[in-house]
């Protein structure tokens, strides 16, 4: 079985934290929060995506517009 990173990502329409797996970095089995993820784990972060909420069912990613910004979460679509 692979090792991997998680990072916890909230709902942009709820606020509820999805993980979403990355096998940027050195994949320790690390759990970061968004804001503090290193950039090599970011790179990765969108791997699986979309992400669906367990709460409102909306299916979201990450989005970083330039490496110097802190990234966010985006709708990407509603079942």
């Amino acid at each position: 079985m692979g090792m991997y990173d998680v990072v916890l990502v909230p709902c942009p329409n709820c606020g509820e934290k999805s993980d979403f797996q990355s096998k940027g970095g050195e994949c320790r089995l690390r759990v970061y929060e968004l804001e503090d993820a290193p950039r090599d784990v970011l790179s990765d972060v969108n791997r699986h995506a979309p992400n669906q909420c367990s709460t409102c069912g909306i299916f979201f990613e990450v989005e970083r517009v330039d490496p110097s910004e802190t990234p966010y979460a985006v709708e990407v679509f509603r079942p």
